[in-house]
């Protein structure tokens, strides 16, 4: 009876395995990389991002954000590099304050 019963739950953690692959339910972490801020000054350009959650402040282009290395930096834009793997972020329309004199 023992044997029965576990060649039934062996056969059901197979199954179980089998279709939450097939289904496409993904279960490696992915990164949340948000743009907060650019700004170039006389030392270099610079970009503001928060990687999940954790905010790296103002990082010059070149620098390290986590895992990922900074490539370029414009006004609004950051490229972002990973391995082989290359992101662009881009700051949301209306995310910028304006300044009215």
């Amino acid at each position: 009876m023992r044997l029965i019963l576990l060649i039934l739950v062996f056969v059901s953690l197979i199954l179980l395995a089998g279709t939450t692959a097939s289904a496409g339910i993904s279960t490696k972490k992915q990164d949340i990389l948000k743009l907060i801020g650019t700004t170039e000054a006389s030392n270099g350009k610079f970009a503001w991002i928060e990687l999940n959650g954790e905010d790296y402040g103002w990082t010059r282009e070149g620098g390290n954000v986590g895992k990922y290395k900074i490539l370029i930096v414009e006004m609004g834009k950051v490229i972002v590099e990973m391995g082989k793997k290359t992101l662009v972020l881009v700051m949301l329309a209306d995310t910028q304050f304006k300044i009215k004199l």
